[in-house]
């Protein structure tokens, strides 16, 4: 036994009898405290998150918290993820993450042998790895991919809307969250771990912070002590600009958040650091935004989309949260909770650009 922490030492156990085949590496600092593991049972292939006791204990100290706070809150986290996994499973969402079981164990042998573990259905891979970016000499073959960056997107935006049908804002809709199935047929959502609920029951530990996510694709107001009277209403808009954000990195590889901080003479983390008013910044961030908007014009490549998919990015990812949604949207009860509008025109642009297709092959 080279570790004193059972869930540093899993490949080949046994865990309620699924079998530990391989660990997978983990690219999402907003998971740095769990490890991930590939899993067998009885036939059924899974995926295993555990919480990391060795990088709780030994790891890089959080300023400000002991080693027993930050275990204690990684486990209030993982609980937390555990009861909208259920959740989520219990409403039969079909786009988001199916959740399979959970629980905690001790294995023998171990000074510290606590496992405390999730476990979710097997995807092909998150989207990253599918993913082509465009270039101006293949029209036929970025379009099959364009094609299939739409059926993705709308497919994510059902997802969301099925989580804030049941008033849950997932708060990090990027590349590490959407998982490919069935070999490109079919997309869901993860990365559970950062949403919020307006459900008294299910209140996330870090109910208290306007965003959890991860900040490379975080809303500009997220770096600012930004309020809003309605919290659910704050995060369903959060929502709202990442969808946006990753239309915008499916056709560039980078995000709106990045290309803003491209065109600002401070970055957003910066502004905010000096303790601006966001709203007082809100105009130069705007002014900003419709700069990108105007450069991402030549990234979609296929005139006949460009506006459509544009509109669709301005909508959504509007700078200012009150405005931000596609038109008619914005003016419900629930500011964006319902993207219905989105979804459709989603499809609508899914369609048009497989006829294109249809139309540029029979030439």
């Amino acid at each position: 036994m080279g570790t004193i922490f059972a869930s540093s030492d899993l490949l080949g156990k046994n865990i309620r009898g699924w079998q530990v085949v391989r660990q997978l590496d983990n690219n999402d600092n907003t998971t740095r405290y769990a490890r991930f593991f590939y899993v067998e049972k009885n036939g059924e292939n899974a995926i295993m998150k555990v919480i990391d006791s060795e990088k709780c204990n030994t790891g890089d100290k959080e300023e400000g918290l002991s080693r027993n706070a930050l275990l204690s809150r990684e486990t209030t986290a993982f609980n937390y993820e555990t009861k909208i996994a259920e959740t989520c499973a219990g409403q039969h969402m079909g786009n988001v993450i199916r959740y399979i079981e959970s629980g905690e164990i001790e294995l023998e042998g171990y000074p510290i042998p606590t496992v405390t573990y999730i476990v979710y259905e097997q995807s092909e891979g998150k989207i990253g790895d599918f993913l082509t970016f465009s270039s101006k000499a293949a029209f036929a073959a970025d379009l099959k991919m364009l094609i299939e960056k739409l059926r993705s997107l709308h497919q994510v935006a059902k997802g969301v809307r099925q989580l804030h049908t049941h008033f849950i804002a997932h708060h990090n809709i990027t590349p590490q969250s959407i998982e490919v199935f069935e070999s490109h047929g079919k997309y869901k959502l993860s990365g559970l771990h950062t949403s919020r609920s307006q459900q008294e029951d299910l209140q996330s530990p870090e109910h208290y912070r306007l965003f959890n996510g991860d900040f490379t694709f975080a809303p500009p107001e997220a770096f600012f002590a930004y309020k809003i009277s309605d919290e659910m209403v704050a995060y369903y808009q959060i929502d709202t600009y990442m969808l946006g954000n990753l239309i915008v990195y499916y056709l560039t590889a980078l995000n709106i958040t990045t290309l803003l901080n491209h065109h600002l003479p401070y970055s957003l983390k910066e502004m905010a650091s000096h303790n601006a008013n966001y709203l007082a910044v809100l105009p130069e961030i705007t002014n900003a935004f419709n700069t990108v908007l105007s450069n991402l014009k030549s990234c979609v490549r296929i005139d006949e989309l460009e506006q459509p998919i544009i509109e669709l990015i301005e909508c959504l990812c509007n700078p200012d949260p009150e405005r931000r949604g596609y038109p008619g949207s914005f003016k419900t009860s629930r500011a964006n909770a319902d993207l219905q509008r989105v979804i459709t025109r989603l499809d609508v642009l899914y369609n048009k650009a497989e006829l294109i297709l249809a139309r540029k092959n029979r030439v």
